[in-house]
């Protein structure tokens, strides 16, 4: 019932984006406002694509960190496992098989420490959003949608719940599986083998995982911002900082699937760039050759690496 459930949810999100995203466009035409970007500036573009793989590479080099311990992996063999795992999260919610297509290199014995360290490197990624989430929220007000604007004291009072949660969830990164990996959970041995291996991870490896996060969360970034300016929207670094930030920071937080995820980014950019002048089409067009540029295509080139044989060492 519960597994349903989620599916429902998870359907009516990506349905309600995708409604959403087509009613901003229909305003638009009906209002007789046309989108202006015939002309596109293909520079920006060419080096958003120039940073893809950079991403990726950033990623590989994360998932060599976080397994160095347990099955030291090649440069090519982690940046295999890393685009084998996207291709495999395509097909799941919120991309939760990535793990799957990520150990499947790994020694059968490592497979279950490997799948721990998978989590560990997407909860390192998921905290370099919120960091990035928490710092546009505490400074760009001035870009911020209607329903994010309060009074002086109200924001003030959000931004101590955010750092003191902030500083919770990196405290758990850095220590919570130090600490769970001391307790005993005789009944089930199952979980006591991912609790231990939550714990293998050195603070010198979570540390180097974080910064990879934070550094890959950049790159996303810029990415966008170079993909709307060749749409011809072109903002200021603060302002595209802000906006780009607080969009990823909420749409790592909505369930939905990997094939239907550029929707719920899409509707997202809508709510958080519109604001500061940006058109429907500029903003979708540009969710969606991201999303291409950053999921689509990996996972597509994941998808061929799994056909290759598998050599281990």
């Amino acid at each position: 019932m519960k597994s349903k459930l989620s599916t429902i949810l998870r359907v009516v999100v990506a349905v309600v984006s995708l409604a959403f995203i087509a009613f901003k466009i229909h305003e638009q035409v009906r209002a007789g406002v046309q989108a202006d970007f015939a002309v596109v500036d293909i520079s920006p573009l060419v080096a958003a694509v120039l940073l893809m793989p950079f991403n990726w590479l950033t990623e590989a080099a994360k998932w060599r960190v976080l397994t160095a311990n347990l099955q030291p992996l090649s440069a090519w063999q982690a940046l295999k496992s890393v685009l084998s795992g996207l291709a495999v999260s395509m097909l799941t919610p919120n991309r939760v098989g990535d793990f799957a297509g990520r150990i499947a290199l790994l020694e059968p014995e490592n497979r279950s420490a490997g799948t721990m360290s998978s989590f560990v490197g997407a909860y390192a990624q998921m905290l370099a959003i919120a960091v990035f989430g928490v710092v546009a929220f505490g400074t760009g007000w001035s870009v911020l949608p209607d329903f994010l604007l309060w009074t002086a004291s109200c924001r003030a009072l959000v931004m101590v719940v955010l750092l003191v949660a902030s500083a919770l969830l990196v405290g758990i990164y850095f220590f919570g599986g130090r600490a769970a990996s001391r307790f005993s959970f005789g009944r089930w041995p199952w979980f006591e083998k991912f609790v231990r291996a939550a714990g293998q991870h050195s603070p010198g490896q979570l540390a180097a995982a974080l910064c990879l996060s934070l550094l890959r969360s950049a790159v996303f970034m810029l990415q966008f911002g170079l993909v709307l300016a060749s749409t011809g929207l072109h903002l200021t670094f603060a302002t595209a900082f802000c906006a780009v930030s607080l969009m990823y920071c909420f749409v790592s937080v909505i369930p939905s699937f990997a094939l239907v995820e550029w929707g719920v980014r899409g509707s997202m950019a809508l709510l958080f760039i519109m604001p500061i002048g940006g058109q429907p089409a500029q903003i979708v067009t540009a969710t969606a050759v991201v999303w291409l540029m950053n999921v689509a295509f990996p996972a597509a080139v994941g998808a061929l690496l799994l056909f290759l044989p598998t050599h281990r060492h």
